[in-house]
């Protein structure tokens, strides 16, 4: 009987030295939250649908910012460009042409006004003299004739200077309409190069080689090892013991403990930890708080349980 007593403080004293083990380096006044690491991932997908020609990367790869990830079968865009570009050339011989048509026309009206300017002249010094018997009167008939005449060519002519005017200013609209859709074209075809926008690591590869895509369809979902953070719950009943800024203990699951600083404190509860069921008391709810983690060693990975140790005697200053 003796034994049995003996046995029973023995076993307790092995599971209290293992419940200490597992908490490492925390203490009877830490608080312990499990948390996990986490970050915010990026998401790569073409800015244009198509067939994704090839791939040049896979899960587990490290890549730099601006680094070829896939290629979209850029044929279909290509011939865009060289449609568009072929006729934008062709809206700026357009151009060219309307510019010399109006050259021609405004020489034209030039000479008009010239010639309008000199039959005015005659019938004026006409009229001066026709009275002296310098001319006849059907001399200055005819010469009231060539001014009217004049006139209307150069009305004429103006005319057509304005027409060919109007002519430049619509080859230049469609030159101009032109050059942009082959610059459009440029564009997309730049797009077919799908490219990382940040170093990181190839955490997902959601797409396959020939596959068809959507415009923003996901090709590859990128990680900053260099930016994961620790996201656990804290009851409310504890939140107010931390502030941003705060240096918390954060253990790894090997045990390795090492510093978290407290860089985002949820503002808005969270789901309930425990409910209510009796209706006499409340629901505990939670907040939500993450710590960046020195991980220049690589020792953290996404997923990973992330232990931390808020110690309970730690009062906001």
């Amino acid at each position: 009987m003796k034994a049995r007593y003996f046995v029973l403080p023995l076993f307790l004293a092995v599971g209290v030295f293992g419940a200490l083990r597992l908490l490492g380096s925390s203490t009877t006044d830490d608080l312990v939250l499990t948390g996990v690491v986490t970050t915010d991932d990026v998401v790569v997908g073409p800015q244009v649908g198509g067939r994704v020609d090839s791939l040049a990367v896979d899960a587990g790869d490290s890549v730099e910012e601006g680094q070829l990830v896939a290629l979209i079968a850029p044929a279909e865009l290509a011939a865009d460009r060289a449609f568009y570009t072929h006729t934008a050339d062709a809206q700026a011989a357009q151009v060219s042409a309307r510019q010399a048509d109006l050259q021609a026309a405004e020489a034209q009206a030039a000479e008009a006004r010239a010639t309008l300017a000199k039959a005015r002249r005659t019938y004026q010094r006409d009229s001066s003299v026709v009275s002296a018997g310098g001319i006849t009167q059907e001399q200055l008939d005819q010469a009231l004739a060539a001014v009217d005449v004049a006139q209307a060519r150069a009305d004429a002519t103006e005319k057509q200077v304005a027409a060919a005017r109007s002519a430049l200013t619509a080859a230049e609209q469609q030159r101009d309409a032109a050059s942009a859709q082959a610059a459009k074209a440029g564009v997309r075809l730049g797009y077919s190069e799908v490219r990382a926008p940040i170093s990181g690591i190839v955490d997902v590869r959601a797409a396959t080689r020939g596959q068809v895509l959507s415009a923003g369809q996901p090709i590859v979902t990128l990680v900053d090892p260099n930016d994961l953070w620790v996201r656990a719950d804290i009851e409310e009943s504890y939140i107010d013991r931390i502030r941003l800024g705060d240096t918390l203990r954060v253990r790894l699951p090997s045990g390795d403990v090492r510093e978290g600083i407290l860089f985002y404190r949820g503002v808005d509860a969270d789901y309930a930890t425990q409910r209510d069921v009796s209706r006499t008391k409340r629901d505990i709810k939670t907040f939500e708080v993450r710590l960046r983690v020195d991980n220049r060693d690589r020792r953290l990975a996404l997923g990973m349980t992330a232990y931390v140790l808020l110690p309970l005697s730690k009062v906001s200053s």
